[in-house]
């Protein structure tokens, strides 16, 4: 499963840059966006093939470089981002809210965050 997610995590980090590539090919080949990110390009495309797992630092240095939600993806790579990791550890009860909303249908998961963020709850 964790290669799975990984490698839908370098998935999207490639199309992102071959999408961007287009339009700025030296900008956006794997060495220049590497250059760029402060890792190798070797790295780089091993995480592209969902073989390397990559922090959150990187997955955030990436998806701001290639205009990607680091939000969506940071799950992907089974990595929490670092203030969800420290509200879950400073608050326990969150672990239950969670796994409450997770058994929600969509569309009521969907109102409850949304009734949550309008303070109406």
């Amino acid at each position: 499963m964790a290669i799975e997610r990984e490698g839908r995590i370098g998935q999207a980090l490639r199309e992102a840059r071959q999408q961007r590539a287009k339009q700025d090919p030296r900008g956006f080949s794997l060495r220049a966006v590497a250059a760029r990110l402060g890792v190798s390009a070797t790295y780089l495309s091993l995480v592209e093939r969902g073989t390397e797992r990559p922090t959150e630092a990187f997955l955030r240095r990436a998806c701001g470089e290639l205009g990607l939600d680091p939000e969506a993806l940071l799950p992907l790579a089974g990595r929490l981002a670092a203030d969800v990791a420290q509200s879950l550890i400073e608050r326990p009860e969150l672990v239950e809210a969670v796994r409450v909303l997770r058994e929600m249908p969509e569309p009521e998961l969907r109102r409850a965050v949304r009734r949550i963020r309008d303070g109406a709850w």
